[in-house]
């Protein structure tokens, strides 16, 4: 019965200590994802490039996407190939995972403000509640990377501002991270899809 017992005791915490030891390897991409200084910081403080942020669990995803370009709002990005994808206007473009757990919302949403990208951003969060809010370059561009707790979707939400020149973007999505970060890294702007 002792036996048996220790037996029991060792296999619980063999499981408990392989569950922490998964958890901690499922943080990865938060940890790899750009860190966000305090909301006391300047933001220009907090800059940094997308591109330079090292997410293991993203390149999977890139390696098994689907492109989608617009042609009338001169875009493409990167989406898993098993995802939906509907189109409710002309300027709005919806992915959705199988498993309806994850969804990605690109809209053009045509010239900035002339107050700019900040201040459009400003308008954009309404009642939400900011979690963080980090400047960035996408894809040559400049860009904000803004995560809220947003009540219109009862969830965490986090959406890139693309500041493209003669038009601007915004990319949200609420779920997985990966593939949020991984559909918001591949989006080109029409300059770069004149280019390939």
């Amino acid at each position: 019965m002792k036996i048996q017992s220790m037996i029991a005791i060792i296999v619980l915490l063999a499981v408990i200590l392989g569950s922490g030891y998964y958890l901690s390897q499922s943080e990865e991409v938060v940890e790899a994802a750009p860190v966000v200084a305090p909301l006391k910081a300047p933001l220009s403080v907090q800059a940094t490039r997308v591109e330079e942020v090292e997410a293991h669990n993203i390149r999977p995803l890139v390696d098994q996407n689907v492109v989608y370009e617009d042609k009338i709002f001169n875009y493409h990005l990167s989406y898993p190939l098993d995802w939906s994808k509907e189109q409710p206007s002309a300027n709005v473009v919806i992915f959705q995972s199988p498993d309806h757990t994850t969804w990605v919302k690109v809209e053009a949403v045509g010239p900035l403000p002339a107050a700019g990208l900040a201040a459009f951003v400003d308008r954009s969060l309404g009642h939400d509640i900011l979690i963080s809010r980090q400047l960035l370059t996408l894809t040559g561009n400049p860009a904000e990377r803004v995560i809220v707790f947003s009540d219109k979707v009862g969830d965490q939400m986090t959406s890139f501002y693309i500041d493209a020149g003669t038009s601007a973007y915004v990319i949200s999505g609420v779920g997985e991270q990966a593939a949020i970060e991984m559909m918001a890294r591949s989006f080109n702007t029409p300059q770069q899809v004149a280019q390939r």
